[in-house]
């Protein structure tokens, strides 16, 4: 983080508070003032024999000048200087006023023995509070020096003598040289000891607030990191192919660390050599040398066995296959760890700097925290890679002979082959229904790899509305044959979507269908599609069928899950249908969320987002 920027937020802190401190002795004077009448008062009412007029002023004085302060408080606080040195001025201006004004009432109320003598440590304390510690301890010094002027001129006769009737137990010696000398030294020692202790426990403050601020800093960074890093996961789990994952994980890496370049290397399949598979920040000229032999690199050798390795100055050649490279592409400090998922090793991920020792021990720390994430990612997606490979290649191997056992089964029922006994009717019929699962099966496994395809189709602005009207004649008649009643509302001027027509077919048709599955006859459907506002549109469908139980929702949109209930009520059915729709959303960017009872029915909502409007 900026140095420079860190000292200015610093002197905005500390520039508060002193802000903040001023307009709280503002308040506290008022205070004050108001003692002082008090004082007066009360002073009248027991009979004190006393010149009222002359203190009197003085407290009027201060109630006035402060009124002064305030106004000029309201004004500082309206233009808000660049720099504290105003709030100083003003602090000043503050503590020398009231310092006359006290020691005016201190020769008014009986000189050395006035009661009011002990306030003068409240200024110094006030001083080593708002001020720096040498001004805190100039105002201890003015106070005793004029202390000390206070006591020659009494002994001069240059003020009227001491007045026994303020007798008290600070100045309890007639002011007589030399006994006054040694009260006057007490007093001096403790206004400086009040200033070294007011100003000891305000630096010991200080220090603790940039304790407390750089640990919000920390904080601060620490929380913009996770933020970063929960939305570079997010972002790395929408890529459908390995090469757009490793591309934005490299740039976010890059972004997040504030480093700059970053690089995935990944292990040939011999293991002995490193490629580079996606980078951030570094040139064409550095990757020309293509891959890098685990031989010649101890420094990959020994990242690849597992232990994190940081370099703050790329200064040892041994370390390196092409060492003048590394430094000619200004790269000085370097950050590397394995990309390890489940013991098996997938490469080496960096970070780069062009400062030497850029990298802490907390950035060492998070970035572990980076690279296991991103091989988690990584090794997912090969995973779902391998996955659809194998369900688009299995359904498209089953879909031939499946078809052909079929065609022979229609021909068996159309009698081409003679007649058929009824036992033997029974048997084909069964096998019939059995291959209509089958074929669902197949047919939900391709659209599941069609979901999965590296280069899926397009998207384009397409009508929700129309997709749906086009389906509510067949649906109808549907679940009129089961005995139930399906109503449809459809909103009217609802905003395109951008997908295809036929992914948001069987999105439709899998939530309706399971609707009319799931709901005994009798039952009510209801499917409704509308303008949720804020640029999504809420297509939902609820219905009265048998419900699903609570421990059954995390796993409802795993891959070929059903309920005991769904398997009690319909045999025929692949649990892919819901997968289907959850993965048709991500790909969306919409959400789906389930509101279900069991016996009382289920509710299915699909938030989709709006296509942006034209122009």
């Amino acid at each position: 983080m900026d140095v420079g920027h860190e000292i200015i937020r610093e002197q905005l802190f500390f520039r508060r508070e002193l802000r903040e401190r001023v307009h709280w002795f503002i308040k506290l004077r008022w205070g004050a003032a108001c003692a002082g009448l008090l004082g007066l008062l009360a002073a009248r009412l027991g009979g004190l024999t006393l010149s009222y007029g002359p203190p009197l002023a003085v407290v009027l004085f201060v109630a006035a000048y402060n009124a002064a302060f305030l106004m000029v408080g309201r004004r500082l606080e309206s233009v808000r200087p660049a720099t504290a040195r105003p709030f100083e001025v003003f602090a000043h201006t503050q503590i020398s006023l009231d310092l006359l004004s006290l020691f005016l009432l201190i020769h008014l109320t009986g000189g050395l023995a006035s009661p009011l003598l002990v306030f003068v440590m409240f200024h110094v304390v006030l001083a080593g509070i708002l001020l720096s510690p040498l001004s805190c301890y100039t105002y201890a010094i003015l106070v005793i020096l004029a202390l000390g002027a206070l006591i020659g001129l009494h002994l001069t006769g240059g003020v009227p003598s001491w007045d026994p009737r303020f007798s008290g137990p600070l100045f309890f010696f007639r002011p007589r040289f030399p006994e006054i000398v040694l009260p006057y030294l007490f007093f001096a020692a403790g206004v400086l000891i009040a200033a070294y202790l007011t100003t000891s426990i305000k630096v010991t403050l200080r220090f603790k607030g940039r304790d407390l601020m750089r640990v919000s800093r920390e904080l601060e960074v620490s929380n913009a990191k996770l933020t970063s890093l929960y939305q570079m996961i997010r972002e790395i789990g929408t890529h459908a192919t390995p090469g757009r994952l490793m591309n934005s994980a490299v740039r976010n890496t890059a972004l997040i660390m504030g480093v700059k370049a970053c690089s995935i290397k990944l292990l040939d399949d011999d293991e002995k050599t490193l490629r580079f598979a996606s980078t951030y920040g570094l040139s064409q000229d550095y990757l020309s040398k293509g891959a890098v032999r685990i031989d010649q690199s101890a420094i990959n050798r020994r990242i690849l066995e597992g232990s994190l390795y940081a370099i703050g100055h790329i200064d040892e050649k041994s370390y390196f296959q092409y060492p003048e490279d590394i430094r000619k592409e200004g790269i000085a400090s370097m950050l590397c760890l394995p990309l390890r998922a489940e013991d098996k090793t997938l490469g080496v991920l960096c970070v780069y700097s062009g400062e030497p020792q850029f990298f802490t021990e907390a950035d060492a720390e998070f970035f572990s925290l980076m690279t296991g994430l991103v091989a988690l990612a990584m090794e997912r997606l090969n995973r779902e890679v391998a996955k659809t490979w194998f369900l688009n290649k299995a359904a498209h191997q089953l879909r031939s002979p499946v078809n052909a056992v079929v065609s022979m089964i229609q021909v068996l029922n159309r009698g081409y082959l003679g007649e058929m006994t009824g036992e033997q009717r029974e048997t084909v019929d069964r096998c019939e229904k059995r291959l209509s699962i089958m074929r669902q099966v197949i047919d939900d496994l391709l659209k599941l790899a069609e979901q999965r395809e590296v280069a899926p189709p397009p998207f384009y602005p397409v009508d929700l509305a129309e997709i749906l009207d086009g389906l509510a004649g067949l649906y109808r008649s549907r679940a009129e044959g089961k005995g139930l009643a399906l109503h449809f509302d459809i909103g009217a001027n609802l905003p395109r979507v951008l997908a295809t027509e036929r992914l948001m077919d069987d999105l439709f048709a899998n939530l309706i269908s399971n609707a009319i599955k799931y709901t005994p006859r009798g039952g009510r459907i209801d499917v409704s599609l509308a303008d949720d506002g804020d640029g999504r549109l809420r297509f939902e469908v609820s219905d009265t069928g048998i419900g699903i139980p609570e421990k059954d929702l995390p796993r409802l949109f795993s891959e070929f899950f059903r309920t005991e209930e769904a398997k009690a009520m319909e045999e025929a059915g692949t649990g892919l249908g819901l997968v289907i729709v959850r993965q048709t959303l991500d790909r969306l960017g919409g959400e789906v969320q389930v509101d279900s009872r069991p016996g009382q029915g289920s509710r299915f909502t699909c938030l989709i987002p709006a296509a942006p409007a034209p122009g």
